[in-house]
């Protein structure tokens, strides 16, 4: 029996309520996340000191997006998480590649764009990969196009994320002099990536991915700036997230929305200081460490954080750091990748009435 209007607008009033009501909840602590939020700025830092010291700062800027390798796999053990982070890795370096070839062809570039969010999407889901899903490989291949746009030889480019990534790997390496972590016997790769089930939420969540991206980057190309379709799907592909239901999806549409524009005026802040490569390693290690340690609590502070981080890493790379109109293209762009996603949300089906 069709569901009476009246129901519906009062369950879209009190989702809308409680997505507004968890801005102001902080949710509970969960594991320590000061180890991953360590490791995360010690990969990202490190490369940006080594090419401030080697006169090569922007070339430190491109490796510094190895810790985006960081957060994935973050909850298992020691031993799974060096398994698997290769992996992350590699897919990082892929869409780099992907970016650097595809990016400067407007035609092509926004088919790679399609193809990484939605094929990043469904190894994702499909193989319950958690977060932060695949907005990491769609932020590197948008910046790896517009670094190559900008003039940065492709193989540089791969070169130094490769070598980002790599540094990543080796300082996961790190604790496992710590004899704790070996009393955990590793699972084989076989049945950490054992072939996907394909639940109905893995097949729900999938699918919005790849509307997202496939809407994301027209209605970006065709309305909006080509340039920035990434950042769209990008936006788009978090609000989606790693779990199905539609109160999430508002939940995360509002806090990404709300987070993008604190964010986004952190960013403008930022701008009047004099930002000299130290200093902009030391603001970029703490937003990263900031971020990894609040992302599990409160999303919209989490964004806060990573919003101006993504800003300065990319427009600093291009030589465009302070500029004021990015501001108001990110804000742009995230409420149309929001906005996308929490439609998709529809997929879902209704909750049971209580």
């Amino acid at each position: 029996m069709a569901e009476a209007p009246d129901r519906r607008i009062d369950v879209w009033r009190d989702g809308m309520r409680n997505a507004v009501l968890s801005l102001g909840t902080i949710g509970p602590p969960g594991a320590p996340r000061w180890p991953v939020a360590l490791q995360a700025t010690v990969v990202l830092v490190t490369p940006l000191l080594v090419g401030a010291l080697a006169g090569r700062f922007e070339l430190g800027l491109l490796a510094s997006v190895g810790a985006f390798t960081v957060p994935y796999f973050s909850r298992l053990p020691r031993l799974e998480r060096l398994r698997l982070r290769p992996i992350a890795g590699l897919v990082i370096v892929l869409s780099a590649v992907l970016g650097a070839t595809l990016g400067p062809e407007p035609a092509l570039g926004a088919l790679g764009l399609i193809a990484v969010a939605a094929g990043v999407g469904i190894a994702v889901h499909g193989y319950r990969l958690g977060p932060p899903g695949p907005l990491f490989p769609i932020i590197v291949y948008g910046m790896s196009s517009h670094a190559v746009t900008g003039g940065v030889p492709p193989t540089t480019l791969v070169a130094c994320v490769g070598g980002g990534c790599l540094f990543a790997v080796i300082v996961s390496i790190a604790p496992l002099v710590r004899r704790v972590h070996w009393t955990v016997t590793p699972r084989p790769l076989k049945v950490l990536l054992a072939p996907p089930e394909w639940d109905r939420g893995a097949r729900e969540l999938a699918v919005r991915t790849a509307i997202v991206a496939v809407a994301g980057t027209l209605l970006s190309v065709l309305w909006v700036d080509p340039d920035r379709a990434y950042w769209t799907v990008a936006a788009g592909a978090v609000v989606v997230g790693v779990m199905p239901g539609r109160g999430l999806a508002v939940n995360r549409g509002l806090h990404r929305t709300v987070g993008t524009i604190a964010g986004a005026g952190l960013y403008l802040l930022l701008s009047l200081l004099p930002m000299n490569p130290p200093l902009v390693a030391l603001v970029l290690g703490s937003l990263q460490f900031i971020t990894e340690i609040i992302i599990t609590r409160h999303y919209a502070l989490a964004v806060t954080a990573v919003t101006p981080l993504a800003l300065i890493l990319v427009t600093t790379s291009i030589g465009e750091f302070g500029t004021p109109a990015v501001v108001g293209e990110r804000i742009v762009d995230t409420l149309v990748g929001a906005g996308i996603a929490v439609l998709t949300a529809l997929v879902h089906p209704r909750a049971p009435r209580e």
